[in-house]
């Protein structure tokens, strides 16, 4: 019998799919046998948070605002 075998796994959930919940979805991933199941919830239809462009602006589909860091010209 394996050592990890007697230890309880324990079910994640990360809010928001930017830079830090993708970085915390991957460390969890990443030690699956510990944690189980590891599940990502993220508002808008993209990952990525406010590194997302759009040139949309005030609120999206939901009537949620838009949050975003980028512009049209960054470079």
């Amino acid at each position: 019998m394996s050592s990890t075998s007697n230890k309880k796994c324990r079910s994640v959930c990360i809010i928001g799919a930017g830079a830090a919940g993708l970085c915390a979805l991957r460390h969890f991933i990443n030690q699956e046998e510990e944690f189980s199941p590891v599940i990502c919830y993220e508002q808008s239809a993209q990952i990525g948070g406010t590194w997302n462009y759009t040139d949309q602006t005030g609120n999206d589909e939901n009537g949620l605002p838009l949050h975003t860091s980028m512009y049209r010209d960054l470079q």
